[in-house]
């Protein structure tokens, strides 16, 4: 039996969403499924496919249509070819678009069904556009079933026409093993990130406004003057980094705030393990995809680290308010610095959060438990054998 999974956003190119894509297919690769990716050309992606363990077909990049029907090309060429040991059995596509609709394309081609996996975010960007909108009812109500990240991404699925039975919510996993205490030790990170034994807060994503670190920025003056000098360090990349380093100088904390664009596993395991702190208030924006799940917040647990979290999306399935971290309305900054005044000042109640959230985290969020419900599923719907049993 074989899966193809089609992903337009794949590793080697970073983010949440090729984080998780890859995270799913390695594990239903280790749980004895045969899994083949069909995904796009990249720089560096012959390296990084040399390395995996899950055989990844290329094909050229492009955007819209064009981005969709490469994908259906792809595999429609794989199916085609007998290339595989066993008959295709199903498709699961990354996201409605563009991979549902070139999953879409497949199944009209070879009757193979498809699958889509719900994030969230993309469910809701269709605005007024009426094309937009009518493709993502088609591709949605022709699936076989939805795989979604959270129960508000599940919620997304239903609401555009795919029947509850045909929805299961298979959450989004971490590797403990990549996140294991760093070779460096702890107090040589602390040293060079923060004088005097400052309080660390971490934030960990691309920098969009969506993520909340200029709401982070303007609750730290009040951090300080309740608490003292702490660290922010903010890990990544993109379009608002020149704004909040603006911000920064505006508030009058520069020399608080670092940025850190450039980090390898290592050295992200050794920042989670020496942060006090995991800040993230995700923000419903207009036009602006809504935070579906957040696999960091589930990284920052599993280093044992209390996290404070926007309320919103999905981020209740990850963060369990007053047992795993703390939830605040994302649009206010005294409540942010509250959250993180408390956490600071009441180390019990941090190590508490911060020990049951890792707990939680290897009790259900593993990749090896995600590729078992995915699994699962698909048996359900008929598309596949029953899974061997989770550990």
């Amino acid at each position: 039996m074989s899966l193809l999974i089609l992903a337009n956003d794949f590793p080697p190119s970073t983010g949440g969403i090729q984080r998780y894509l890859y995270g799913l297919a390695v594990a239903l690769h280790h749980r004895g499924e045969e899994v083949v990716v069909i995904t796009t050309e990249q720089p560096h992606a012959a390296e990084f496919d040399a390395t995996s363990p899950v055989p990844t077909l290329r094909v050229p990049a492009a955007r819209r249509f064009q981005a969709a029907r490469n994908l259906a090309d792809g595999a429609i060429s794989y199916i085609h070819k007998g290339a595989h040991e066993e008959k295709v059995k199903a498709i699961i596509a990354a996201n409605w678009w563009p991979d549902g609709y070139g999953a879409w394309l497949v199944r009209r081609r070879t009757g193979v069904p498809y699958v889509v996996i719900g994030h969230g975010r993309e469910m809701v960007q269709t605005g007024v556009n009426l094309i937009k909108w009518l493709m993502q009812q088609l591709v949605i109500r022709g699936a076989a079933g939805g795989l979604a990240n959270s129960h508000y991404s599940a919620q997304q699925l239903s609401r555009r026409g795919l029947p509850q039975k045909r929805i299961q919510v298979i959450y989004g996993g971490v590797d403990p093993t990549q996140f294991a205490a760093p070779t460096t030790p702890d107090e040589l990170v602390r040293r060079k990130l923060a004088k005097d034994n400052q309080p660390i807060l971490l934030t960990v994503s691309r920098l969009v406004r969506r993520k909340g670190h200029s709401q982070v920025m303007a609750a730290l003056p009040q951090i300080a003057r309740e608490i003292g000098p702490v660290k922010y360090i903010i890990v990544g990349s993109g379009p608002e980094e020149w704004r909040l380093r603006q911000l920064a100088r505006e508030y009058s904390i520069d020399d608080c705030v670092q940025f850190l664009d450039e980090v390898d596993d290592r050295e992200l395991s050794a920042l989670y393990q020496t942060a006090d702190v995991f800040v993230m208030p995700s923000r419903d924006l207009y036009g602006q995809p809504i935070e579906g799940l957040g696999l960091v917040y589930l990284e920052a647990n599993l280093c044992g680290l209390p996290v404070v979290a926007g309320d919103t999306g999905g981020v209740s399935d990850a963060v369990v308010d007053g047992k795993t971290g703390l939830l605040v309305n994302p649009e206010d900054p005294a409540a942010i610095a509250s959250a993180v005044v408390r956490l600071l000042s009441d180390s019990d109640l941090a190590t508490q959060l911060g020990t049951a959230g890792r707990a939680r985290v290897l009790a259900e969020f593993t990749w090896e438990r995600v590729a078992a419900h995915c699994q699962m599923a698909l048996a359900d719907w008929g598309l596949t054998a029953g899974p061997p049993e989770v550990s």
